[in-house]
């Protein structure tokens, strides 16, 4: 038998329905020391207190026969959307052949008849809540599984960009910090640390295809942007890159340092193109040249660093120095090794 102490049962409510006040108060004045109890008189009052509670309640304990809207009608308007909360009904004994009838079409676990067995109807009670209770936390924890496979998935998915070069025979050095610049510089563009709702949930066969699309333009579009001598000047085809996208550039500094400005800031948009939410031709251009800019930077040496603020604000320098392999192995190393880069900058973890 489960521990009565290891459960919290005034973490969820009960919602009381009876149109007699007696009833009510009789109701409260036996459970409300051991749960929290919200009341109303008729299901159409029921109705309206569980639209502004529905969260917080687990369990809905109505009477059958009641004026205006019987417990099983109030019961089955709110069956197909919260299945999981749990329904009993109280009904008198005459009227057990029609509450049993009803039982399907108000989804309810269980009815009790008039009058209570109050210890039966209190151990009745503690185990609704228990078994709400412990589906929900199987719930979030079934949710937050999901969630991490998604993440592993999507990571893998973005990280076949720095993939690409390899299987295009290309060497560039640190392809995979250069997407994950990307994304951390489009999602910290959204305003919020988590991403959105977009970003956890894609079409994943529409991503599929769009990455075959956007891979093969990234090829196309790399060796140019490698051409370009110098992280000063890359830094340019950098700013260039994000004016076709519509930013309105301003760079200061130079040498080993510079701060590319702009009162607009696109990246959001084309990290959706990224993630297969946007194949607008002109955005699919931008985000491509945008993304060979930046592979481009990291293959020098370089670094890309957003700066909080308004707009949109990127410093590039130079990286810290540390030894490097053949480009396509310190790719194949990072793809491996340090998938968790890419879930970080999705902001996903």
């Amino acid at each position: 038998m489960p521990d009565p102490e290891q459960y919290d049962y005034q973490r969820y409510a009960i919602l009381f329905v009876d149109d007699e006040e007696k009833t009510r108060k009789y109701f409260r004045r036996l459970f409300g020391d051991k749960f929290r109890i919200l009341e109303a008189g008729d299901g159409i009052e029921a109705l309206d207190v569980f639209r502004r509670h529905a969260s917080e309640i687990g369990i809905i304990v109505t009477d059958q026969r009641m004026p205006n809207e019987t417990g099983v009608g109030f019961l089955s308007k709110i069956a197909g959307d919260y299945p999981d909360i749990i329904k009993i009904l109280s009904t008198a004994f005459s009227d057990i052949d029609a509450a049993i009838g009803s039982v399907n079409d108000g989804g309810i676990f269980r009815y009790i008849t008039k009058p209570w067995d109050i210890p039966q109807l209190e151990v009745t009670l503690r185990r609704a809540m228990e078994f709400f209770s412990v589906k929900r936390e199987r719930d979030a924890l079934l949710s937050a599984k999901m969630q991490a496979m998604g993440n592993v998935l999507m990571s893998s998915r973005l990280a076949a960009f720095a993939l690409a070069p390899v299987c295009a025979g290309i060497k560039v050095h640190r392809a995979g910090e250069a997407v994950a610049s990307f994304i951390k510089i489009g999602v910290s563009g959204r305003g919020d640390s988590g991403g959105d709702a977009g970003l956890r949930s894609p079409d994943w066969a529409k991503l599929h295809d769009r990455q075959v699309e956007l891979a093969s333009a990234l090829e196309n579009e790399l060796p140019a942007a490698l051409k370009v001598d110098g992280l000063s000047s890359r830094t340019e085809a950098l700013a260039a890159a994000l004016e076709t996208a519509g930013a309105r550039i301003s760079v200061a500094g130079g040498g080993e340092g510079s701060r590319l400005s702009s009162d607009t800031d696109p990246t959001p948009g084309l990290i959706d193109v990224l993630l297969g939410r946007s194949d607008d031709s002109a955005a699919t251009k931008a985000s491509v040249k945008t993304l060979a800019a930046l592979m481009s930077i990291y293959d020098a040496g370089g670094s890309v660093r957003r700066v909080r603020g308004a707009g949109l604000t990127l410093d590039v320098g130079t990286a810290p120095a540390k030894p490097t392999g053949a480009a396509g192995t310190e790719t194949a190393r990072w793809l491996f090794d340090d998938d968790l880069l890419i879930s970080s900058a999705l902001g996903l973890i």
